[in-house]
């Protein structure tokens, strides 16, 4: 009988890998390939370049030791990603004024159902005249759990030193969760972090260019999938020229995986250009190939998302040009360094299989490049954390090193705790 269930089991299984999106998922668990790329999200204008003085002020809730944060978040967002910008701090060319116009989080204790089988008890019954004992089964309960709200604001002002204003915008972030108690509901510490990161990366934002983390599904299908270590080891024209020399499958529903990863290939490498003319023509043919794979494909979810999503890119980054054509730049020099090196150790490609090399460890300059490209700490502790070996120096040299790279103290601690 169990070898039956057994057996069942797998069917099922099977039958759902082979379901829709099956051919970007493979294995038994229906496992999938995924990267990150890190787009551009344009500003609704840009600073003019020179000295800026940044100041935060609080008419909320919000303590000294918060304003003191995001006074410190906003001056390295800046700096990171708008290299005509110099932070001063006295006599800016151009005063940016935050003002956290919000600032409160609440706790509330309630309840949560949860579907679960569980046993809880037994009960005697008689069938064909005989007593048996049979166990009773809960299949769901209230659990306890906690309620969090919170709420930031920020409005960013921007003035010359003569008073005209250049900017106003405004940035409000919220977080409205339920979590299990005894799963261990998040710190406010943490619910702090998360605001700062978030309200911030939004307000600071509005005038300076940054990378938000997209996370990206590759195709898995026949010859792509043995391709896709190339992806993983970020080697994106490497992984254009080889897919673009595979033979066309002569099922045209099938190609379209491959033309999927193809515009995959030339999206990430557009994120990294830096002129502008070159990531153009690499979204462009990003586009015109996933609407070839859609049209070829066009149940398939996975394909109609990306198309989705680079059309979004395409029109991203139109207006990002357009703001740069303004002020007379056809590149984005230091202001937009190329997207941060995998946080995983390198994969091994099909060239490189039978070497068998050693993968390296994430070092203390992985972890200062990837702030260097704009990582926030959210993104830049989940890579550290993603690491499966480091080699992390936390001397006092070192840790001079990491302060002066602009690593957060909070990053150092995520450090600190790897190495132990």
């Amino acid at each position: 009988m169990n070898r039956r269930l057994l057996t069942s089991l797998i069917v099922i299984v099977l039958a759902c890998a082979a379901s829709a999106g099956a051919q970007f998922r493979r294995g038994l668990f229906s496992e999938n390939t995924e990267i990150t790329v890190y787009p551009l999200e344009p500003p609704a204008l840009l600073l003019p370049a020179g000295s800026v003085q940044v100041e935060v002020r609080s008419a909320s809730g919000a303590s000294a030791r918060i304003v003191e944060r995001i006074q410190e978040r906003i001056t390295r967002q800046l700096s990171d990603n708008d290299s005509r910008l110099r932070i001063a701090d006295r006599d800016g060319k151009v005063v940016l004024v935050a003002t956290i116009t919000e600032w409160n989080e609440s706790r509330r204790n309630s309840t949560k159902y949860v579907s679960e089988t569980r046993q809880v008890g037994t009960k005697e019954v008689i069938k064909d005249g005989k007593k048996k004992t049979e166990p009773v089964y809960e299949y769901g309960r209230n659990r306890p759990s906690v309620v969090i709200n919170a709420t930031a604001g920020l409005r960013v002002e921007a003035r010359t030193t003569g008073g005209t204003v250049i900017a106003d915008e405004t940035a409000r972030h919220t977080i409205q969760e339920e979590y299990l108690l005894d799963a261990g509901p998040p710190s406010r510490d943490e619910i702090e972090d998360q605001l700062i990161d978030r309200v911030v990366q939004k307000g600071a934002g509005r005038v300076s260019p940054g990378r938000v983390p997209v996370r990206v599904l590759l195709a898995r299908s026949d010859d792509v999938d043995r391709l896709n270590a190339l992806a993983q080891n970020r080697k994106w024209e490497e992984w254009r020229s080889a897919l673009s020399s595979l033979t066309p499958h002569r099922d045209a529903k099938r190609d379209a995986y491959r033309l999927h990863n193809l515009a995959v290939a030339n999206e990430a490498a557009a994120y990294e250009a830096t002129d502008v003319e070159d990531w153009t023509t690499r979204l462009g043919r990003a586009g015109t190939l996933i609407a070839q794979a859609a049209a070829s494909n066009p149940k398939e979810k996975y394909i109609t998302e990306a198309q989705e999503r680079i059309a979004r890119s395409v029109a991203s980054y139109r207006r990002l040009a357009e703001l740069y054509k303004g002020i007379g730049m056809s590149s984005l020099g230091a202001a937009a360094p190329p997207a941060p090196a995998p946080a995983r150790p390198p994969v091994e490609t099909p060239a490189s299989a039978a070497s068998k090399s050693p993968a390296a460890a994430m070092t203390n300059q992985d972890v200062i490049d990837l702030r260097t490209a704009g990582l926030d700490d959210d993104n830049l502790i989940a890579a550290i954390k993603d690491a499966k070996e480091v080699q992390f120096d936390l001397s006092p040299a070192a840790l001079k090193a990491l302060l002066a790279g602009k690593v957060s103290n909070k990053v150092i601690v995520v450090m600190r705790s790897r190495t132990r």
